[in-house]
């Protein structure tokens, strides 16, 4: 069985991307309520949830506008007891993510923890977007999935996918054509995909897809229909992805879950084969 935890500190150095991200990260330059509270208003011209595109944009976190809004408030609070604590500025992300992290019956003003720098690396590392799709990697998933399944118990569906084909891209046409595959399922996803919905490359040509508030039979018509499109964009290089689908019941942990998805993967892929 696969697994999407990441591989321990010691294992893998610190990539560029993640120094990139540390640098140039558009919510790490946002210091001043008033610039995060310009950003809420221009949103609130073209949109009617402003706060849950700003948490969807800085956690990859879905959220409904009451709740978005009520969390926002809140992060401004706690970034300011923060910033008053070190005497020194402190970043939006950092604020929500402290937040996030407490214990619910410790949810007071915290003692602030110094970091570092290493440290931050691996964890934005682990939280950012992956260097080659531009979507969320499995340390990420693995946390959103499991917020998901506490807050809305069985009304989530994960699918795992497994490229079919990708392989024998890359070894007839190079990595570089590989890579174009994999940011070509990122984009046909963003165009399929419900709201809510989130995507992650779990590794190598493997993904997994959460379905927020569906049924089995919604999610394989997401499934089949990110499927069509997919063979659509790559249909000259002849790839595909082999789904495994399962349903959230009361108690299933995030990886219990993604386990089931990645059994009856595998099962496809035999059926796929056999055809």
């Amino acid at each position: 069985m696969k697994t999407i935890t990441t591989p321990p500190r010691s294992a893998r150095p610190v990539s560029d991307a993640a120094w990139q991200l540390i640098r140039d990260d558009h919510f790490d330059r946002i210091l001043s309520d008033v610039e995060l509270e310009t950003i809420v208003r221009e949103r609130a011209s073209v949109t009617h949830e402003p706060h849950a595109e700003l948490m969807q944009l800085m956690l990859g976190m879905p959220m409904r506008e009451d709740e978005a809004k009520t969390f926002f408030l809140r992060v401004l609070e706690h970034r300011r007891d923060l910033a008053g604590k070190l005497d020194r500025a402190v970043h939006q992300r950092v604020a929500a993510l402290d937040l996030l992290t407490q214990p619910k019956a410790k949810r007071t003003p915290s003692v602030p923890i110094m970091v570092a720098p290493d440290l931050l690396a691996q964890a934005l590392e682990e939280a950012g977007s992956d260097a080659v799709t531009g979507l969320p990697r499995g340390a990420h998933f693995a946390n959103l999935l499991q917020h998901q399944l506490l807050q809305r118990g069985p009304r989530i569906v994960v699918a795992y996918l497994d490229l079919d084909g990708f392989k024998a891209v890359n070894d007839r046409f190079g990595h570089a054509k590989g890579d174009e595959v994999l940011r070509a399922l990122a984009v046909v996803a963003r165009s399929v995909l419900r709201r809510g919905d989130v995507i992650a490359r779990l590794g190598g040509d493997e993904f997994g897809l959460m379905l927020v508030d569906a049924s089995l039979e919604e999610a394989r018509i997401v499934v089949d229909r990110l499927r069509v499109r997919f063979e659509e964009l790559t249909a000259r290089l002849a790839t595909s992805f082999s789904a495994g689908l399962a349903v959230a019941e009361d108690g299933i942990t995030a990886e219990e879950l993604v386990a089931r998805a990645d059994s009856a993967m595998f099962a496809e892929k035999r059926t796929r084969r056999g055809r």
